[in-house]
């Protein structure tokens, strides 16, 4: 399939207590303006966290772990892109559902976790805690954009997409009663519907409450729609009359897994087999600024497939975004001894160069990615923020025009461009990229809207964060 989901890792919810807690750091540079996914797969522009990595178990299929009754197990689930050559999903990703279901129940049949349920028996919205793939806008007085009135889009609270060949990780927190009959049968989907909810009922149905008419103008529509059915017009169009149809889920992509219980055992396995899998989820956390828990997936790799070259140059790329450029370099030139033609070692080599200072070595290994991709603007950005800060400012202006010409909207470019134009002794040239980086610049204050959305739903503003945890819906004494 085009994607793919994996119950892949379980690690303790406890095993962190006492022990050195995460610290966030801030993503370096300016961030562009945008309600969707932006950058590369090689570029994690978040924050990033520095933690310790505790017990782990995974694969949790194939590496013999058991878990104890009365426990809170953390279960990673691994979303991959595969043929797929777009962010996923695509489209018009603020109206539509897609999102990560777990469900998991004991050998009984009874239900003990359960994220992503979709509410009325399967029919209406989906809980708001569900690990959800959407641009969640917000208008100005702070409502989600939910009614396609994209023209009154003020700010983001969250994006969510997975860029093609990467993968994204959810975190689910399984609380494993005391009295829970072995083993645990957990199912995860990856389910898709056309329009959400809301959005369905409102097209045929909505009509607004009686109110005041302050509640809406063009920036902001804060009024309560009703949906009665007498609200429907008799000549909509479709062959549904009268009623608000019910728009069929469709499960993407699908999995499953068994925890056995028992006396609990943390032991993960890395085989060539399983390689792959350890990748995808390294790739996951990388993507979220879990650096630590990037480089030990990483690792596993290497021991699993030590003839894998990308495996040596992703520990690199975890080291290098901490800082650790000493560390990194013997993992790139372990993986250039691998293949010395795989155009992102170099890439990556080129960073760690620029970060001690060498210049004309960065420059040397970006010049070889450029010669096999010659319209990778990622490069050409690179190329012209050294050979700015070589003060060659015709060579930079060069490589950033070129940058340019493939996306016209690129934010580093205009910037660093910026910047060129007033170290040759151009004010006008300086001033007109000043202005394009100030247009395409993300309004940093339009994030002050967010706090209504944040105050209102914990599951929004937990959904929000880079990495959070999903807990179980409320569940009834049976399900």
């Amino acid at each position: 399939g085009f994607i793919t989901v994996d119950i892949f890792a379980a690690s303790p919810v406890d095993e962190t207590k006492g022990q050195t807690e995460m610290r966030r750091r801030s993503p370096e540079g300016p961030q562009l303006m945008s309600t969707f996914a932006v950058g590369e797969e090689a570029e994690q522009t978040g924050a990033v966290l520095i933690r310790d990595i505790g017990k782990v178990a995974a694969p949790i299929d194939t590496s013999g772990a058991r878990f104890a009754p009365g426990t809170t197990v953390r279960i990673d689930t691994v979303v991959r892109t595969r043929k797929i050559g777009h962010f996923f999903p695509g489209g018009t990703v603020d109206a539509f559902d897609v999102w990560l279901e777990l469900i998991a129940k004991d050998a009984s049949g009874k239900t003990i976790f359960w994220s992503g349920k979709v509410e009325d028996g399967g029919l209406g919205p989906v809980e708001r805690g569900a690990h959800f793939y959407r641009s969640y806008q917000l208008d100005a007085d702070g409502n989600m954009l939910n009614k396609r009135n994209a023209f009154q889009s003020r700010s983001v609270l969250y994006v969510r997409l997975i860029p093609p060949g990467a993968a994204d990780v959810a975190h689910f927190r399984l609380n494993i009663p005391k009295d829970a009959k072995g083993p645990i049968s957990v199912q995860a989907k990856l389910n898709y519907r056309k329009f959400a909810h809301y959005y369905t009922q409102f097209a045929y149905a909505g009509k607004p409450k009686p109110g005041s008419p302050e509640l809406v103008n063009v920036n902001f529509d804060s009024r309560e729609f009703s949906f009665d059915k007498a609200n429907i017009p008799a000549n909509v169009s479709g062959k549904i009359k009268g009623e608000i149809p019910n728009l069929p889920i469709i499960t993407i992509a699908q999995s499953s897994a068994k925890l056995e219980l028992g006396v609990p055992t943390w032991e993960p396995t890395a085989q060539k087999r399983d390689r792959e899998r350890w990748n995808d989820w390294g790739i996951g956390l990388l993507l979220q600024g879990d650096l630590k828990g990037a480089e030990y997936a990483f690792k596993k790799v290497t021991e699993a497939e030590p003839e894998y070259a990308d495996g040596w140059l992703n520990v690199a790329r975890a080291l290098i975004q901490e800082g650790e450029t000493d560390a990194a370099k013997p993992y790139l030139e372990r993986a250039l001894s691998i293949n010395s033609k795989l155009g992102r070692i170099h890439f990556f080599k080129a960073l760690a160069q620029k970060a001690d200072g060498d210049y004309d070595g960065a420059l040397q290994s970006l010049r070889s990615v450029a010669a096999q991709y010659p319209r990778d603007r990622v490069v050409q950005n690179q190329i012209g923020r050294v050979l700015f800060l070589k003060r060659d400012y015709a060579g930079a202006e060069k490589a950033l025009l070129s940058a340019l010409s493939v996306d016209p909207e690129d934010l580093q470019a205009h910037y660093t461009l910026m910047l060129v134009y007033r170290g040759m002794g151009q004010p006008e040239k300086a001033k007109r990229e000043e202005t394009l980086f100030r247009r395409f610049k993300a309004d940093e204050s339009s994030q002050a809207i967010t706090a209504k959305a944040r105050m209102v739903s914990p599951e929004d503003n937990n959904e929000r964060q880079m990495i959070h945890d999903h807990e179980s819906t409320p569940l009834g004494t049976r399900q």
